[in-house]
């Protein structure tokens, strides 16, 4: 396996699990709101916080073609 690509996979699935903590984190806050029984914030502010997430799971879902793609130049 080439060195580079597993540099650039590691890298992507590193961003991938930063953005996924980083949404997980922003998801606490309502959690406990709502295991509180009080009010969350607005459809649109959840919809916001859950971006991260997802775009953190599609990165980590697609990092093996990004990964080969990037690479794809310097294959021997």
């Amino acid at each position: 396996m080439n060195p580079y690509f597993k540099a650039a996979l590691f890298l992507i699935r590193l961003i991938a699990a930063g953005f996924a903590i980083f949404g997980i984190t922003l998801l606490c806050g309502d959690l406990f709101l709502l295991l509180s029984h009080k009010p969350i914030s607005g459809r649109g502010t959840l919809a916001l916080k859950v971006l991260p997430l997802l775009i953190g799971l599609l990165l980590f879902v697609k990092s093996y073609a990004l990964a080969k793609h990037l690479t794809r130049d310097f294959d021997e």
